[in-house]
């Protein structure tokens, strides 16, 4: 479904969002349930990944926004294993309309801006249209094998000036 409403990128952390956050997150889950049925490991890894998203931590969350909905979400996972990760939702119905990219390019931005010298996003899916989105954020592939591949970006510090 082609959408020709701009949406708004916002800093999810206000308490004022925390029911739009929610509520788009329990609609993630509901999503799942229901394409997860191939697999209960693979939906239990997506669930866990959902609650990683939402949790209310001081990491850097940003929301793409239409009429108060949230459609997107993106999080910088500080305290993931492997150093911070990238993790990006967006709802179904606006897949494919930029909202990934234009979340993506402003959390990166912003991790930048903190001071963050690496971001990865993880994923156990190869296709082509995560490798579009990854390149386009300037992530390099780092195939794990059997499925599994690490998307790596370093970010060079920020230059100050005087």
């Amino acid at each position: 479904m082609e959408h020709a409403t701009p949406f708004a990128v916002v800093a999810a952390a206000h308490p004022s969002l925390d029911g739009a956050v929610r509520h788009f997150c329990d609609t993630l889950r509901v999503e799942i349930g229901f394409v997860g049925r191939r697999g209960a490991t693979s939906s239990t890894f997506l669930i866990a990944l959902v609650g990683r998203l939402e949790a209310s931590t001081p990491d850097i969350t940003l929301a793409a926004m239409v009429d108060g909905e949230v459609i997107g979400l993106a999080r910088i996972d500080e305290a993931a294993p492997a150093g911070p990760e990238l993790i990006v939702a967006v709802a179904a119905t606006w897949r494919g309309q930029g909202v990934a990219m234009t979340l993506g390019r402003a959390i990166v931005a912003r991790a930048h801006a903190v001071g963050i010298p690496r971001v990865v996003l993880r994923t156990s899916r190869r296709g082509a249209d995560l490798h579009g989105l990854a390149d386009a954020l300037g992530f390099q592939a780092v195939d794990l094998g059997h499925g599994r591949l690490d998307l790596v970006r370093t970010l060079e510090p920020a230059v100050r000036s005087a």
